[in-house]
């Protein structure tokens, strides 16, 4: 008759890894709103010239995505 109390107990084994999820970026999301605002100042301060809108455009995508980066780096931490 087997003993079943001396049996050694069965070890489970993990079939795959959990990996972390990547998180999405601010990026886009800081760069669009960054726009839009910029737009709306630059409609304001040049009037509906095309320079004005462009340029403010093209301030408001670059502020945007130093604004998103930052904001990615501080949701990482913890």
């Amino acid at each position: 008759m087997p003993q079943s109390k001396n049996r050694k107990l069965h070890k489970h084994h993990i079939d795959y890894v959990p990996h972390k999820k990547k998180q999405k970026s601010a990026v886009p999301i800081a760069m669009i709103v960054c726009i839009i605002l910029a737009l709306g100042i630059a409609w304001f301060a040049a009037g509906p010239s095309a320079v004005g809108l462009f340029a403010g455009a093209v301030l408001g995508g670059i502020i945007g995505y130093f604004t998103g980066k930052e904001m990615d780096k501080a949701f990482d931490k913890k």
